[in-house]
């Protein structure tokens, strides 16, 4: 009897899409178990990604990870069987160049994804949206991307110009920015909240999410304790340098820290 993937695993995801993306990755390694089948996923999330990497170890599947840039928080999994070699042009992925037509204007991020969005394009065949000197570089899947040179001509108001990026593309580098941050305990999720501007609740959503590391390391307590010398990092948000931790007159907990906001999303 052939041996399939454990379907139990899918009680994770509650949410019905989440759901099925899920029941569509367990049948694209069943195909890579009992075919040998190479299997290529769509974009995933970074938490949906946490979740299928789990189960790649556990069936020891070889598998690759290729968001087309470095760091990327939305990949495409390349799956192959224990022994094959898999290589990044598996992924097929394109990365494209936009431009705004008009040189002294600037284009937003918010104008690239919506515009995106309004063409009908679902977010499955789209990875990360990076800015660059000049404009913007996108993620998508080969597929896809004929379409969008052909008919990608506006984000917002601003006409674009798109192009197949054959360079390295030269991203922004994170901005750091020194600050203090005045909370109420050590905690992580009382840190991100006020260094991020957004309410706990947020920044204890994105540690559920597994979206919170700390110098390196995936972390999932929204009550863990920080020191002075630790690197937190939120993916999609940046990270955050911790330099030196006193107390208030008020018992309250100053940071003194370094905030690299992220340029992409």
């Amino acid at each position: 009897m052939r041996r399939s993937v454990d379907r139990t695993m899918l009680k994770f995801w509650s949410e019905k899409e989440a759901y099925l993306s899920a029941a569509h990755l367990l049948d694209q390694m069943d195909a890579v178990l009992h075919r040998n089948s190479m299997q290529v996923t769509t974009f995933l999330s970074f938490a949906m990604r946490e979740w299928a990497e789990g189960i790649l170890n556990k069936e020891q599947l070889a598998y690759l990870l290729e968001g087309g840039f470095p760091d990327a928080e939305r990949v495409r999994i390349v799956i192959g069987s224990r022994e094959e070699t898999l290589d990044s042009a598996d992924a097929n992925l394109s990365i494209l160049e936009v431009l705004p037509a008009n040189p002294h204007t600037q284009l937003e991020h918010r104008q690239i994804l919506g515009s995106l969005i309004g063409l009908g394009i679902g977010r499955e065949v789209l990875g990360d949206i990076r800015a660059g000197l000049s404009g913007y570089y996108l993620a998508a899947s080969t597929e896809i991307a004929p379409f969008l040179l052909d008919q990608w001509k506006a984000a917002g108001r601003e006409k674009i110009k798109v192009s197949l990026c054959h360079e390295k593309p030269n991203i922004l580098s994170d901005v750091g920015e020194q600050k203090r941050v005045t909370v109420s305990s050590t905690r992580l999720d009382a840190l991100l909240a006020h260094s991020f501007g957004v309410s706990r609740a947020s920044a204890q959503e994105w540690i559920k999410q597994g979206r919170v590391r700390r110098e390196g390391l995936v972390v999932s307590k929204a009550e863990l304790k920080l020191q002075p010398g630790e690197t937190i990092s939120c993916r999609g948000q940046g990270r955050i340098r911790l330099l030196e931790c006193t107390q208030t007159r008020k018992e309250r907990t100053a940071w003194q820290l370094v905030l690299y906001k992220s340029q992409r999303q």
